[in-house]
């Protein structure tokens, strides 16, 4: 039988005016709260949404509108969002709505019409006109994944430049010259041009030469991960050395390398931005970019129910998280 009110109530020895404070986002004494919140943590205690919703004229759901579900990025960001809301009384409601400005707005104004209390979105370069209509509504938005600073909203997002940076400066100090870059749609994607400028600027910075044959500018995708590498193995001069922007291109250009015989890294080191089970599947084990997606989730998680609690200190919060560099066995050092 699942837990009730009553439950933590025995187990706190509290009282249930009191549990009924905290859970609706009353203010109660510090030591009450830890007491509330261990007990919640030992019996598996979930609010009732719609209990609540009647007593706060709330509705427990947050929209969230993002990229492709099928993508493991989206899928692990929102797998922990899901989890993180859950054990705060929230249910979700997703939409994704492609690359389309009208989809974005027409979903955006379905979620609010729905009665969502906060929103989490993505941006994939939308016009974000939608913006004005969620502020008009007085409705909490978290940007994840967007670090422009044009919109006046709370952003968490990840160093994607300095994650970039740091997979190229590897290869770099690793000796590499001829250095190409399997990049994503800068012109639709905020991390696709963060990831290039990473690229670019540690180039700069140790005045090695770019070579324009060697920047191959793709979607996010197996397709032009396997094309960009087998556009790079046509050339006369081979690069030494690669650095994929994403996980989807990385598929498509692991599966080039090995239909044409490439051997990794006698004859092209590898690094990619993103730290999944390809990464540790295949030989040799690839050095990449990991992501805190765990953090990153759980932080815009926390930011969204402060602000849906009606706390709008520090607004708008533009929160950078640190990406780290995970060196396996695919770059050779020829120095």
């Amino acid at each position: 039988m699942a837990a009730t009110i009553k439950d933590v109530a025995r187990e706190t020895n509290l009282a249930i005016s009191t549990i009924s404070k905290y859970m609706n986002g009353g203010t109660v004494r510090k030591r009450n709260r830890i007491l509330i919140e261990d007990a919640i943590k030992r019996l598996g205690y979930v609010p009732s949404s719609a209990a609540r919703g009647l007593r706060t004229s709330r509705s427990y759901m947050i929209g969230v509108m993002g990229g492709c579900i099928n993508n493991p990025h989206t899928a692990s960001i929102l797998g922990e969002v899901e989890t993180k809301l859950r054990k705060e009384g929230y249910s979700l409601n997703y939409v994704s709505p492609g690359w389309s400005d009208a989809k974005a707005d027409e979903l955006v104004r379905y979620l609010v019409d729905r009665g969502v209390d906060g929103l989490l979105i993505t941006p994939e370069n939308y016009d974000l006109e939608f913006l004005r209509y969620v502020g008009e509504k007085q409705i909490p938005v978290v940007m994840l994944e967007s670090g422009s600073g044009r919109e006046n909203v709370d952003c968490v997002m990840v160093d994607c430049c300095g994650g970039a940076y740091l997979a190229t400066e590897y290869l770099i100090k690793a000796g590499h010259r001829r250095i190409a870059m399997l990049e994503g749609p800068e012109k639709r994607k905020a991390t696709a041009r963060e990831r290039f400028r990473g690229f670019m600027r540690a180039m700069e910075d140790y005045d090695y030469p770019v070579y324009s044959e060697y920047l191959i500018e793709g979607e996010f995708s197996y397709k032009d991960g396997y094309e960009g590498i087998c556009r790079l193995w046509e050339l006369e001069q081979k690069p030494t050395a690669v650095f994929i922007a994403n996980y989807d291109l990385c598929l498509g250009a692991m599966a080039a390398i090995h239909n044409l015989g490439i051997r990794i890294p006698e004859e092209l080191s590898v690094v990619s931005f993103d730290d999944f089970e390809l990464s540790v599947m295949v030989r040799p084990k690839l050095t990449t970019v990991a992501q805190p997606l765990e953090k990153l989730a759980d932080t815009a998680c926390s930011l969204i129910n402060k602000r849906i609690q009606g706390d709008y200190s520090g607004y708008p919060e533009k929160i950078r998280l640190k990406p780290r560099l995970i060196c396996r066995d695919s770059v050779k050092k020829i120095r």
